[in-house]
């Protein structure tokens, strides 16, 4: 951390000697330090602490009403084992069972009085690197555990998801050349599995591609005038086949002057993620309802499905690829790899927009896309 930022730090000074208090924030301002917070009653730190979030604690030991010791015990209720704080504790009591007693009640340091300004500012500093140190290595911790997931997500699709489309397009192609007679009706039905079949694994290809794309940096955005209704036809489209097979009816209401600024590619990706979510949860003669409004400059794109519906727990995690939500089978024994809506996620946030999702389990399900009708 660059000494600019360090000076920038927020310090909280409480001692119930005026003078002490007076002496320490005029010689840290002196010093550069430009966020400092101070009180003589030990009553109020608890407060300051809540409301300021300091980075570093100068904590008087002896006080009336609450010792430092006791402050100490009062700030583990409210201060996170995981959030490192450092308290560098002031007392005119240099024994060794003083000294000991504060760095097991929490204190990381602590200062002799009368202060060596040396000393008081060589600690402060080596306090502070130290907890925004911390702080750096839990953001390379939490962004290494992403990364992680993101390759185990990403194996786990190339080593069995991806396979699966191709292993079904084999066995269905060996028994079409078994078959003595080709009955056209027979001939069909194995076609149709292995259309449906074949258009999983594409979708998948594609979504892996463009997923690896928005990982490495390598997707561009290309925002431009579109009329959703031509947007929703392509992936009307793409996906009607699919519906056919389950006998599903899709709805559409979709006013044509409805006109939004995006990218065709990355929106089309998401529809039709969405649409062959909902068709792949919905049952049999099932609906699959697709809407559009507009509203101060705000498009809303629901899709609702009459399908199996997704529990409270699993809704928290659709959206995240580190999460522990395991795909699962549509009502016609569909199979996925649960980055579609992973990708719809990370394409809707390129966009400058939200999705949603609302469900009841055995009811169906609701996702809610909202787009700005210009990007300003």
């Amino acid at each position: 951390m660059n000494e600019k930022n360090l000076k920038n730090a927020k310090i909280l000074v409480v001692d119930d000697q005026e003078s002490n208090v007076d002496f320490l924030c005029d010689y840290l301002e002196t010093e550069g330090y430009q966020n400092i917070r101070f009180t003589t009653d030990p009553r109020d730190v608890l407060q300051l602490v809540t409301d300021s979030q300091p980075d570093l604690i100068l904590l008087d030991l002896s006080m009336p009403y609450l010792s430092g010791f006791d402050v100490m015990e009062l700030l583990k209720t409210i201060i996170p084992s995981s959030t490192h704080l450092p308290i560098l504790v002031l007392t005119a009591d240099v024994t060794i069972e003083t000294k000991r007693k504060a760095l097991l009640s929490g204190a990381c340091d602590y200062l002799t009085k009368p202060f060596d300004l040396i000393e008081l500012q060589a600690r402060v500093n080596t306090h502070l690197e130290i907890k925004f140190k911390n702080e750096q290595i839990k953001e390379y911790s939490y962004e290494l555990e992403k990364l992680i997931a993101t390759k185990d997500k990403f194996f786990s699709i190339i080593a069995h998801d991806l396979r699966n489309p191709f292993v079904g397009i084999e066995n269905y192609v060996k028994i079409l050349l078994q078959l003595g007679n080709y009955e056209p009706k027979s001939v069909e039905s194995n076609l149709r599995i292995i259309c449906s079949t074949a258009q999983q694994g594409h979708e998948l290809l594609e979504n892996l591609l463009k997923w690896s794309k928005s990982q490495t940096g390598n997707i561009d955005v290309n925002f431009d005038m579109h009329r959703l209704n031509d947007i929703v036809n392509n992936c009307l489209s793409y996906i009607q086949s699919h519906a056919n097979n389950k006998n599903i009816k899709i709805i559409k209401s979709i006013n044509d002057d409805v006109i939004l600024e995006t990218d065709q590619d990355m929106l089309e990706t998401v529809l039709r993620n969405l649409l062959s979510n909902a068709i792949k949860f919905t049952p049999l003669l099932g609906t699959v309802t697709l809407e559009a409004t507009t509203t101060n400059n705000i498009v809303e794109i629901t899709i609702t499905d009459t399908g199996v519906g997704i529990s409270e727990s699993d809704k928290k995690k659709l959206f995240k690829i580190d999460s522990k939500l395991q795909s699962r089978k549509g009502t016609a024994q569909e199979t996925g790899s649960g980055l579609g809506l992973i990708l719809c996620k990370e394409f809707i946030d390129l966009l400058h927009g939200n999705i949603m999702v609302e469900s009841k389990i055995d009811e169906g399900t609701t996702f809610i896309v909202t787009l700005p009708a210009i990007i300003k």
